[in-house]
């Protein structure tokens, strides 16, 4: 315990500024993603409308897997663009991206107002999404680890992506409030699904506003002036850490390969959290509320209700 209290004490204020703003961002982060799986069964029809709901179902996850695709791209691209002009303010610029494409989500117009147009609006937002969601990570986290002490960062590394599970839990809190402020189909014919997502711009305004206290990373100050002095080249901007990632052939294979393993992880992920519960009401039916408790395993429950 002695141990720990004086490694917590080499953290300084501004580090601390840093931390707060990299857990509250990856929050964030964890926030929007977990808050579209809630409400993903509910919308479908207001974008994707068919005579069959597993239809609508399938279209809507559809464009969840453009976010997820996009994330491993993002985190290429911001973290590129972090390595040039800085990690803060790539995480400022990530964060207002994402969060905004959040709010803008509850501002979409349905099928019925302008047909075709409006699950295109939605794919675009999503598209912008996991661009932004992936430079996030790319940014804080490594703006995070360059702050922390060496001692630290095992730990930090930890506390940061612990802010994932806190938007998850944030983001449960926010749905049930507004169900039971929108009970049975009130939560569509009156606007609640919309209102959940404006309230993803409180959270990304907070974030911004952490972002803007906190200093530069001296890590990449410091690199950033050695790099000036000994390569010209890097001056006059001939160099880019983007191609030097897809440049060479090798390097694309590899590339790639991190997008396809990630993207499949992360949608096998998202989509047990997200079909899962769809499917245990939609085709079980199966209500939020009900105890599961005297099944033994998810084959006894299917069997019983089939």
């Amino acid at each position: 315990m002695v141990g720990f209290q004086k490694r917590q004490e080499q953290i300084t204020k501004s580090q601390k500024t840093i931390i707060f703003g990299s857990w509250l961002g990856w929050s964030l982060d964890g926030y929007d993603l977990v808050l579209m799986l809630f409400i993903i069964s509910s919308i479908s029809q207001l974008f994707f409308p068919s005579k069959d709901p597993t239809l609508s179902l399938l279209a809507i996850f559809a464009t969840y897997t453009v976010t997820l695709v996009m994330r491993p791209v993002g985190g290429a691209l911001f973290g590129s663009f972090g390595d040039k002009h800085g990690r803060k303010k790539a995480m400022i610029i990530t964060i207002s991206g994402f969060s905004t494409a959040t709010f803008l989500t509850g501002l979409l117009p349905t099928w019925q107002t302008v047909g075709i147009l409006a699950p295109i609006l939605l794919i675009l937002l999503r598209f912008a999404q996991g661009l932004f969601a992936g430079g996030e990570w790319a940014s804080g986290a490594v703006l995070t680890m360059e702050t922390a002490p060496k001692s630290m960062r095992g730990f930090l590394s930890g506390f940061v992506q612990s802010g994932y599970t806190f938007g998850f839990l944030l983001a449960s809190i926010v749905f049930q409030i507004m169900l039971s402020a929108y009970p049975g189909n009130s939560f569509i014919s009156e606007g609640g699904w919309r209102i959940i997502f404006y309230t993803g711009i409180i959270p990304g305004l907070i974030a911004i506003f952490v972002g803007f206290k906190m200093n530069e990373s001296k890590l990449w100050l410091e690199k950033v002036e050695q790099k000036k002095k000994t390569d010209e080249s890097l001056r006059k901007g001939k160099t880019s850490p983007l191609r030097d990632i897809v440049g060479g052939k090798e390097a694309r294979k590899r590339f790639l390969l991190a997008l396809i393993v990630m993207s499949g992880l992360m949608y096998a992920y998202y989509t047990t959290m997200g079909f899962m519960p769809t499917f245990l009401q939609k085709y079980l039916n199966i209500d939020r509320h009900e105890p599961v408790r005297n099944y033994t395993n998810i084959a006894q429950l299917i069997e019983v209700r089939v």
